[in-house]
């Protein structure tokens, strides 16, 4: 990552961080967490106050604030064209038998947005809205795909959920590695739930990351016969979904 800004780079961390604060942090805080010295991370704060991306909250403490707004409204859009895609979960989890879900990426997070029953009397489901760590499970790695592996090593030190991923980040390297190679990321039951969980990303037009779609099941539903039937399936729901933000 030799041409980007050291100086930009130290300003989205700080908003990332205020990003994922309830109660905002303090400029003492911020430049202990993202080691920073005092008066860069004041020079930082500062410009930030200027454009109105942040503000000042009582007990000298930082938080966002609705200018940033500007310049993310176009993804809140993006998040409601999302919801047009509950159809291809649908039709997604009828052809499988198994839950399919779909996740975007916010911040250090993952979370899923939209969620289609499998219609089996049971079966594996996600809840809808839960934060998971970004680096977590084969939605992680679906999500990550396409992220320089500094950035990853970053996501992982600075998780604060005791997952594998974290105490060991080549898995994450493992996954993206083999979805590179299939077009898809199979995670046989290695997660805190010992669920077996298959993702694909879905691209955008810039051919960035926008979602990931997933199916989930446990036992024997990921026969070795099934594989290619439900990465088939997971391309054509992708494929769909990305129609959506294109």
């Amino acid at each position: 990552m030799a041409n980007t800004i050291p100086a930009v780079e130290k300003a989205v961390a700080v908003l990332n961080l205020l990003g994922g604060s309830d109660r905002g942090l303090t400029q003492a805080e911020l430049a202990a967490e993202l080691e920073l010295s005092l008066s860069t991370c004041y020079r930082i704060l500062q410009t930030l106050l200027a454009a109105g991306w942040i503000r000042k909250r009582s007990g000298k403490r930082y938080d966002l604030a609705g200018g940033i707004l500007t310049a993310a409204m176009k993804l809140v859009d993006r998040a409601a064209q999302f919801r047009e895609a509950q159809p291809i979960l649908e039709i997604l989890a009828r052809e499988t038998g198994l839950c399919a879900k779909l996740s975007i990426r916010q911040g250090g997070d993952q979370i899923p947005i939209l969620r289609a029953e499998s219609p089996r009397s049971m079966a594996v489901s996600s809840r809808l809205g839960c934060r998971f760590p970004i680096i977590e499970g084969s939605v992680g790695a679906a999500l990550l795909c396409r992220t320089p592996e500094t950035e990853i090593r970053r996501l992982a030190a600075s998780c604060t959920d005791d997952v594998m991923e974290k105490r060991n980040p080549e898995e994450i390297f493992a996954r993206i590695a083999a979805l590179r190679a299939r077009g898809y990321c199979f995670n046989a039951g290695r997660n805190r739930w010992k669920v077996d969980a298959m993702s694909m990303p879905v691209l955008d037009g810039g051919g960035n990351v926008a979602a990931a779609v997933t199916l989930l099941g446990y036992g024997d539903d990921f026969h070795e016969r099934e594989i290619v039937r439900f990465a088939a399936a997971l391309a054509r729901a992708a494929s769909e979904c990305a129609r959506l933000i294109d």
